[in-house]
């Protein structure tokens, strides 16, 4: 009886032993799946700033500061003057220029004159113009930018080709992010990762 007992006992920690390693071997092959769709929905983002970075163009920004990977090179600069836009000596030549105006909060002062300056410089110079925020949408039309009535909560615009192309709203929807990217991002964090990855898809450079 006892022999009998012992060997129902064996083949039952048998049992539970197979079926605990099943388990655990389902969770793993799970994990790997969920990392696997992580890295290659992160890598989304990574193609789209190697894409910027590789494009020659001298990314600048002005307003707060931009929240982007650390990858993302771009240089902040605090006026519109010429030595701010050429840059430090070192500053390699470049095919293009970029100015992102960075105004999360609506509250980056830029006067009339300012708007006058970037127009002038994307129409006669070719740069590419992005505005993330709301608050300027109307000085920049009142400058000549564009001259559509864009739908209220518009946050952005991007003007290309000396103004030629334009795309209002162009970093408002968040779900061009992939979404286990976009799951980690603050609200300041959103149309930043969402312009890299529209200027990518667009070609605004």
């Amino acid at each position: 009886m006892n022999a009998k007992r012992l060997i129902v006992t064996m083949v039952f920690t048998v049992i539970l032993i197979v079926f605990f390693c099943w388990i655990i071997g389902v969770g793993i092959q799970d994990l790997g799946r969920k990392n696997r769709i992580w890295r290659e929905q992160a890598q989304k983002v990574t193609d789209a700033i190697e894409y910027i970075n590789g494009a020659r163009v001298d990314v600048m920004y002005y307003g707060e500061d931009l929240k982007a990977p650390e990858s993302f090179r771009a240089r902040h600069i605090y006026n519109f003057e010429q030595e701010s836009l050429l840059g430090p000596e070192d500053n390699p030549s470049h095919d293009g220029h970029v100015i992102i105006v960075n105004d999360p909060h609506n509250d980056v002062p830029l006067t009339k004159e300012d708007w006058s300056r970037l127009f002038k410089l994307m129409q006669h110079d070719g740069y590419v113009i992005m505005y993330l925020g709301s608050a300027q949408l109307p000085n920049m039309r009142e400058a000549g930018f564009f001259f559509d009535v864009y739908p209220q909560g518009t946050a952005s615009v991007v003007l290309w080709n000396s103004g030629v192309n334009k795309e209002l709203g162009f970093a408002d929807n968040a779900s061009v992010i992939p979404e286990v990217v976009r799951e980690t991002l603050t609200p300041e964090q959103l149309p930043v990762y969402a312009m890299l990855m529209k200027t990518k898809e667009k070609g605004y450079v």
